[in-house]
């Protein structure tokens, strides 16, 4: 099974986020090639075409530059008692037959190799990654030129298709738009691209692409990097979930005065916050989520799989989930984490507090002084919880050859402090 990195898209990692990256189009001709295997190909077209419990709205046919209604290629079938909408492929045989250009959204969703080429740009950009498929007859245009809200790394599969890209404007507006040859001039770029050949193409660059003397087959992942107000508020919406912030005001009924005391109030917390807040920390926390998000990323199953067999020498550290940790009472503190409210006994929650720091360490010492069977049912629940990731094996070797013989426990101890 044929696996890829992010640099097998963009050559040197560095050069691309430097020179090219949100700025220029990027053409890395035969970078793929030879390695296109088990990606979507011509050859699984009408296996994808007959996947029955896909919904429509992952399907789109567009003739002469224009979408084709669903309408025009979508039957009523009957699935039980109730009536739903399927996609008839006779008439999107019919459709492509006479020029339509068909294209699969989301095409990840559904099939493991769509997957498995959304996930290095997962990692690599922390945020959701999209594969889009487009099949267009020969000899037929795809899209008149326009500009997508995305950015977009294109791979040819099969056949070959002629790209036209324009230059990269400085302020480019934040969704997609159609252009006329008249208002863009002259490309920047023409190229027929051929099987295994990359083009990256950042957000806002207007391009054009028709297919060649044969059928063209080429996917599209798309990415949408979280812009600085995104993420900002991804920060801020973590910092106020907690009681402080979750009273209903009222702002009507001439009560004006006293809600701006009270708003007053709140953004002084708030403003205590982010001065306290550990940007490196909250970086990796942005960072985690953005990996998660989406079908590219969530292995929830796999995860929950490692939980269960955590055993007492198994590695664990805090992951990047936030935690609120509350004031203790009668023995037991109340913590806020993933949208649950808990009480765990006072000594998990100091566990908690003291593996801020991302270190790891055995899951049989979770607790200092409470024995192993109890720290690791401990570390077991925090785990399924998401609050502690299990270290995988490379990394736990590293934490585990780096220490002297006997002393690994003694050197994450002063890791942990």
């Amino acid at each position: 099974m044929e696996t890829y990195s992010f640099e097998d898209f963009v050559g040197s990692r560095d050069e691309f986020l430097a020179e090219y990256f949100n700025k220029k189009p990027l053409l890395r001709t035969g970078a793929l090639a030879g390695r296109l295997e088990g990606l979507p190909s011509v050859r699984q077209l009408d296996d994808i075409l007959a996947l029955e419990t896909t919904p429509p709205s992952y399907l789109r046919v567009t003739k002469g530059g224009k979408g084709v209604p669903s309408s025009a290629y979508t039957r009523t079938v009957a699935r039980g008692a109730a009536l739903a909408e399927a996609v008839n492929p006779q008439k999107v045989y019919e459709l492509f037959r006479s020029g339509g250009t068909v294209t699969w959204n989301a095409l990840n969703h559904v099939l493991p190799s769509a997957r498995r080429l959304a996930q290095p740009f997962t990692e690599a950009l922390a945020c959701e990654a999209e594969v889009v498929l487009f099949a267009t007859p020969a000899r037929t245009e795809g899209f008149s030129p326009h500009r997508d809200s995305i950015d977009v790394y294109v791979v040819q599969v099969d056949g070959t298709k002629t790209w036209r890209v324009w230059d990269t404007p400085q302020v480019r507006p934040g969704d997609e738009g159609s252009y006329t040859l008249e208002e863009l001039g002259d490309p920047v770029l023409e190229v027929t691209l051929t099987p295994g050949d990359v083009l990256y193409v950042p957000h806002g660059t207007p391009h054009a692409a028709a297919a060649r003397s044969e059928l063209s087959v080429h996917l599209s992942v798309g990415v949408k990097p979280r812009r600085w107000r995104d993420l900002v508020k991804e920060t801020v919406a973590a910092l106020v979930e907690d009681d402080e912030f979750h009273a209903f005001p009222c702002l009507g009924d001439g009560r004006h005065e006293t809600a701006s005391a009270e708003l007053a109030g709140r953004l002084r917390v708030l403003t205590e916050r982010l001065a306290g807040l550990d940007a490196a920390a909250e970086t990796r926390r942005l960072a985690a989520l953005g990996r998660a998000g989406g079908a590219a990323g969530k292995r929830e199953f796999a995860r929950l799989a490692a939980v269960d067999a955590v055993a007492a020498d198994t590695l664990v550290r805090r992951s990047a989930m936030p935690v609120q940790i509350g004031a203790g009472d009668g023995g037991r503190t109340g913590i806020q984490v993933n949208g649950h409210r808990l009480a765990v006994p006072d000594a998990v929650a100091a566990a908690i507090g003291s593996l801020a720091g991302g270190h790891p360490l055995p899951a049989a010492e979770l607790l200092p002084g409470a024995g192993e069977a109890r720290s690791l049912a401990a570390a077991r629940q925090l785990a399924r919880l998401g609050v502690l990731e299990v270290v995988g094996p490379a990394e736990a070797r590293d934490v585990t050859e780096s220490a002297p013989t006997g002393a690994t426990t003694q050197v994450l101890a002063e890791k942990r402090k």
